[in-house]
C-alpha cells in the first residue's frame, strides 16, 4: 500500500525521524558502557543489538531522504 504524502511532509519526516533515532542510538552507546563498566553481559547484548537495529533504521530513512532530493 502506498500513501499519499506529500514530499516535503516526507522530507520533514524523515529529517525528524533520523534525529530521533541518533538520540536514541547514543543513549543505549551510553547504557552499553554502563553495562560494560558493572560487567552486566546480558545488557551490552542487547544494547549491542539496538544499536544495529538503529543503525539499519537509520540507513534506510537516509536512503528514503536522497531518494526525495
Amino acid at each position: 500500500m502506498s500513501f499519499n504524502v506529500p514530499d516535503e511532509v516526507k522530507v520533514q519526516m524523515l529529517t525528524e525521524r533520523i534525529k530521533a533515532l541518533n538520540v536514541e542510538g547514543y543513549q543505549h552507546e551510553l547504557n552499553k558502557k554502563a553495562a560494560e563498566a558493572i560487567g552486566n553481559d546480558e545488557v551490552v547484548a542487547s544494547s549491542e543489538q539496538a544499536i544495529e537495529i538503529i543503525a539499519n533504521a537509520i540507513a534506510v530513512h537516509e536512503q528514503e531522504l536522497a531518494e526525495l532530493a
